[in-house]
């Protein structure tokens, strides 16, 4: 028994915490928006020292479901594992996860993977680089629109700016040298939000 936790706690990059909860089977039965997008899916299992738990019911839920899920809810289950295991410090695993859907992505999205990569790498003169190809993009026709909808569908949400995933690459650069967890919740002064 204290092998396996062992094992646990090397494969997992940290020590196996008690309090984490565990996925059961009407969770890994659930409809994909469900088990993926609401608090009773896989997000229930993400509470800070349970990532890898949490990495691995994604997992588990693609295994199980493999022959219904397609496009870009497999990429979207696919980057949500992927930054579970970034936040577990599984770092070569959440790498190979966020570039293995990045082809499909709009430019956007590749640019936004290629910043977290970056990041996860601590290549800070790639991350900057893909800041400035991110910042470069033009805005979209259809963005205005998509803005005017979101503020009808949640009005008390702040509308989504372009380029999406700014403020996340900023927090990167400004968190450069905290783990991805922190800097993905900072702010561009620094901050953890």
């Amino acid at each position: 028994m204290i092998v396996m936790s062992l094992i646990a706690t090397v494969f997992f990059g940290q020590a196996a915490t008690a309090d984490c909860r565990q996925p059961d089977a009407a969770m890994l039965a659930m409809p994909l928006h469900d088990f993926d997008q609401t608090p009773a899916g896989w997000r229930s299992l993400d509470a800070e020292g349970c990532e890898a738990v949490g990495a691995n019911a994604i997992a588990r839920y693609r295994e199980l479901n493999q022959e219904a899920l397609a496009g870009e809810e497999l990429g979207t289950l696919i980057w949500h594992e992927g930054q579970l295991r970034a936040a577990a410090g599984q770092t070569e695993a959440a790498i190979a996860l966020m570039l293995e859907g990045r082809h499909g992505e709009s430019d956007a999205d590749r640019l936004y993977v290629d910043a977290t990569v970056a990041f996860l790498r601590q290549d800070r003169v790639g991350l900057l680089a893909a800041r400035e190809r991110l910042l470069a993009l033009p805005t979209p026709d259809w963005f205005a629109a998509a803005v005017e909808r979101y503020k009808v569908n949640y009005p008390d949400h702040p509308p989504p700016a372009w380029p999406l995933n700014r403020d996340k690459v900023e927090g990167y650069i400004a968190c450069f040298d905290q783990p991805y967890r922190e800097a993905y919740s900072c702010d561009a002064q620094g901050n953890a939000q």
